[in-house]
């Protein structure tokens, strides 16, 4: 990418732009080779101010495109910002397999993912993710085809004991929004933004507020009273980005009073309802098992062949439909519940200009 335009004059020759720091040498290696003429090769590091006009040079192998793919769709990660590829590629296997965990339909989708990269290389690293992640949380569940108890449960069973499920949905999210909240903190860091790593509602202070939020939450619902330290700890996080705020916004006296108060309401409101939404990992758990169910059911009423035909074809109406929707609840919570905590991604790629040199080659 260029950031200023070409220009020449006489015999001379002008170009800037960015290039990656490990290809300099490479560069100035190949004009050296292709170019009669002497070449002089200035480089240096982006200013700060600078930083919104450097391309993002990002490389994934083969396994990642589709999570890259997943990424580009929501935006382009701005330079020196954390590219959430692997976070993405990890976090949604995971939340996968935990709303669509079953060892045979889960195996149904690894090797549909497979066989379908023949015509489509792009779904086949996301669909036997998936489907691995789903078979290793269908021996956790004990779930086979949707048949419960035909293979022990290694942890626990969702209809069984759906409060645990609930609890461990729970926790999945509370550290889900830590590390998003972490992952904001560094990205504002790397760019030169300390104030807004340390009061921003998605900074240091809003992980100190979400903190101080778990532990007041805890002591309540375990039938203990809120002390005054549980009170300072949620007053001063809050105070300090209420603060930080005003002093940003510049706006009449009324206007302001408004402004601040509805963030900083919603600013606490965020973390609570991002937390509960991860609720939903849990139902669809406990979803996809009442599903099952709901077709062995159906199926009891009908003779041997049409009994049969009814597993069947209720099995592969859950593969499919509900693993499509599995799939966009999982990318509402990456999107809505992840990256708008800490992905900006008003970046743009890196590319290359490319030259034609001695008659044709590049």
């Amino acid at each position: 990418g260029f950031g200023d335009a070409p220009s020449s004059r006489g015999g001379l020759a002008r170009v800037a732009g960015w290039i990656p720091a490990a290809e300099l040498e490479n560069l100035r290696h190949a004009l050296d080779q292709a170019l009669s003429n002497p070449v002089f090769l200035e480089a240096r590091p982006p200013r700060r101010e600078e930083y919104s006009q450097v391309p993002s040079n990002l490389r994934h192998g083969s396994w990642l495109q589709p999570f890259a793919a997943l990424v580009r769709n929501y935006g382009i990660p701005r330079y020196r910002e954390l590219d959430p590829t692997w976070f993405l590629a990890v976090s949604f296997s995971i939340l996968f397999g935990m709303m669509f965990g079953d060892l045979g339909h889960s195996l149904l989708i690894a090797l549909g993912g497979w066989l379908l990269g023949y015509r489509l290389p792009l779904a086949r690293p996301l669909l036997v993710a998936a489907g691995i992640s789903s078979m290793l949380f269908g021996l956790l569940y004990g779930s086979l085809f949707g048949y419960e108890g035909l293979i022990p449960a290694l942890w626990l069973s969702p209809l069984e004991d759906p409060v645990r499920m609930l609890k461990v949905a729970f926790a999945w999210g509370v550290f889900f929004i830590l590390l998003a909240t972490l992952f904001r903190i560094r990205n504002d860091l790397a760019e030169g933004d300390w104030q807004s790593a340390l009061f921003d509602g998605h900074g240091l202070a809003g992980l100190t507020l979400y903190l101080a939020l778990l532990t007041a939450g805890w002591q309540w619902s375990s039938g203990g009273s809120l002390t005054r330290w549980h009170l300072a700890s949620l007053a001063l996080p809050l105070a300090a980005i209420l603060i930080w705020k005003w002093r940003r916004l510049e706006a009449p006296l009324g206007e302001r009073l408004l402004v601040v108060a509805i963030e900083g309401f919603e600013t606490f409101m965020n973390y609570v309802s991002n937390t509960l939404s991860f609720l939903r990992v849990a139902a669809f758990g406990l979803n996809h098992v009442a599903l099952a169910l709901a077709v062995f059911a159906l199926a009891e009423t009908m003779q041997t062949t049409g009994h049969w035909i009814t597993v069947i074809l209720g099995n592969l109406f859950i593969v499919l439909m509900e693993g499509a929707i599995v799939v966009i609840q999982v990318l509402r919570l990456e999107y809505y519940e992840g990256f708008s905590r800490f992905f900006r991604g008003d970046g743009r790629p890196f590319q290359p200009l490319r030259l034609t040199l001695d008659g044709g080659r590049p």
